[in-house]
């Protein structure tokens, strides 16, 4: 993705599939603080993801003091939706997930809740992408938890879950709606 005389250009033409998207600003602010220094803006636009759909994105851009900082808003924040995925075998393991980075993912088997954190970003995973996560965050810290045992434990769980030897529920439950599972 760049940007080009006020536009977003998120794809080259013809490269991985789609062409380019630009879409025009809705908003240019320039900012002159000291924090940024003179001749900074902040752009605001929209811009079509085909995967999460509409987007709203900002970018702001300190020239002077080389910070650029970029994030997206999903525009079509609507209703909650909660996704139940039953994994019975390997082959559920590889189904794909488009998960917001306002969903909450718990698996009750094992007394998972993960509430999405600050720095949270929208994902496509496969449901053994997601447990990857976990156990490559938890594995490293079970020492330092109050229940070593218990934390390795739910990472061997984890493990055995990702050849397909346990059976669980997934469950996402996305306050803004956007999460969905994918059909590729």
């Amino acid at each position: 993705m760049c940007i080009f005389n006020g536009y977003i250009i998120v794809n080259e033409m013809g490269s991985e599939g789609f062409d380019s998207i630009a879409i025009e600003p809705m908003v240019e602010i320039p900012i002159d603080d000291p924090e940024c220094g003179s001749g900074g803006f902040m752009r605001i636009v929209r811009r079509m993801d085909p995967v999460a759909g509409p987007q709203i994105s900002v970018i702001v851009i300190c020239p002077g003091k080389g910070y650029k900082y970029f994030d997206e808003i999903p525009e079509n924040i609507g209703g909650g939706r909660t996704l139940v995925i039953r994994v019975n075998g390997y082959e559920d393991l590889s189904r794909i997930i488009m998960k917001s980075r306002s969903a909450t993912i718990m698996i009750p088997e094992i007394g998972l809740i993960s509430t999405p954190r600050s720095a949270a970003v929208d994902e496509i995973l496969t449901v053994d992408g997601i447990l990857e996560k976990y156990v490559d965050h938890l594995e490293p810290l079970c020492e330092n938890t109050e229940n070593p045992v218990k934390c390795r434990e739910v990472v061997e769980w984890m493990k055995r879950a990702m050849k397909g030897e346990e059976s669980f529920t997934l469950i996402i439950d996305d306050p803004t709606g956007r999460s969905t599972e994918i059909s590729i």
